[in-house]
């Protein structure tokens, strides 16, 4: 019986070679189809109504053994699975922690738990190197790396606003804690990596985590820790690897296809389910009314919008979407008419986005081994696997990386 542990390049090639294959099941863009785009799933598609079919999608386990039946070739997709990694051990809440949500706090402290995890530590053990926080928001993580002991925390922000509000927090505390109000794209930011320094970026946006990678290579910086967010905020119309082996097997992932990884969601509830099926309807009830506008069937995305619009009328929404567009809407509009036509067409978005969602966590997967695989590349140690419970998010992958 083997005891071999697959490399991250190993893992990596199997699931390119996977992802290349079902390209077509991946790709579509469901609101701009017209029919399901696999005659071999039609028929087992079609004979789940609405209800089995959010049941399903709700369900991982459930969806991939079904879909299975039809794509043998996923089965062994669920056995590229990641270690878990350390944990906080236990969540408390410091009296500065006050407006912190539950969940964000969770993740904070267990990313935390991590930096002292690398570093065969435990919490409340001084750490020795000073930190940078990248993209820190009002620095809530760099504050409990210094109150953990951190010598020196610099925390990076643009926003001016959160950059004073987190100062005041720290001088408060009589922290060794400091904000630097700039771009993180800027050469300025870039210029705060040293080598001797551990670099932490919780939930950097796309374009923000691929700098943090490049940057802290670049300087030689001794350890990184990046749980990288929204991959699809990038500067390009398509992801550019950064590995030798991701630009050797580049899947050519465009923005829409790096927003799938994000359709995961976590929190649940009828009022939430019944908020994300208003706004499927509207969105696809406005398209209907639009290409008639404008005699043109392409399907216009709309951007995203504040959840309170979905409690008014459909009206004021085809108002708001119009002016979003820059169209003249209708002088009466027959919410009825339009709303019932995206009623059928809402079926066939969710028979599509049930295949493509058994993708999400391969492609997020194949995306954080290119930067694993990178960072190998540069002389780091990597170690990649989940740093806090699905609870408290989806987006709970974590990068480490050490230069020996």
């Amino acid at each position: 019986m083997s005891n071999y542990t697959p490399t991250h390049a190993d893992t990596f090639l199997q699931l390119s070679l996977l992802l290349q294959h079902a390209r077509h099941d991946w790709q579509h863009t469901p609101f701009s189809c017209t029919q399901l785009p696999w005659p071999e799933l039609a028929k087992p598609l079609q004979a789940l109504d609405e209800d089995e079919l959010d049941t399903l999608d709700a369900d991982d386990d459930a969806a991939f053994a079904w879909l299975s039946q039809y794509r043998p070739e996923l089965l062994s997709s669920q056995q590229l699975t990641l270690p878990e990694l350390a944990r906080a051990p236990n969540y408390a809440t410091p009296r500065w922690s006050s407006g912190i949500g539950g969940r964000k706090w969770a993740q904070i402290k267990d990313f935390a738990a991590n930096i002292h995890a690398i570093n065969h530590k435990f919490e409340g053990v001084t750490l020795t190197q000073p930190i940078l926080e990248w993209c820190a928001g009002k620095g809530h993580l760099g504050r409990l790396l210094a109150q953990q002991g951190a010598p020196k925390v610099t925390s990076l922000e643009w926003a001016p606003d959160l950059c004073t509000q987190g100062e005041a927090l720290a001088n408060q505390l009589q922290l060794p804690h400091e904000f630097v109000c700039a771009n993180a794209l800027s050469p300025q930011a870039a210029a705060l990596f040293k080598p001797q320094q551990i670099a932490v970026a919780l939930h950097a946006c796309g374009e923000l985590h691929l700098r943090f990678l490049e940057h802290a290579a670049a300087a030689g910086t001794q350890q990184l820790a990046v749980s990288p967010c929204c991959y699809h905020l990038i500067a390009d119309e398509h992801y550019q690897p950064l590995s030798q082996a991701g630009q050797q097997h580049d899947l050519q992932l465009d923005r829409h296809s790096l927003r799938l990884p994000l359709q995961q969601q976590i929190t649940g509830g009828e009022r939430v389910r019944r908020l994300r099926h208003i706004e499927l309807t509207w969105r696809l009830a406005f398209d209907e009314l639009q290409q008639t506008l404008t005699a043109d069937s392409s399907y216009l995305p709309l951007p995203s919008f504040p959840k309170r619009l979905l409690s008014g009328d459909f009206s004021d929404f085809v108002l708001w979407a119009c002016e979003k567009k820059s169209l003249t809407p209708p002088h009466i509009i027959d919410s009825e008419h339009w709303l019932a036509l995206a009623a059928s067409r809402r079926l066939l978005v969710k028979r599509i986005e049930f295949v493509r969602h058994r993708y999400r966590y391969l492609l997020e997967l194949w995306l954080l081994l290119d930067k694993a695989l990178f960072l190998e590349e540069q002389g780091y140690q990597v170690q990649l696997g989940l740093f806090t419970d699905l609870q408290h998010t989806p987006r709970r992958y974590l990068l480490q990386a050490t230069l020996p």
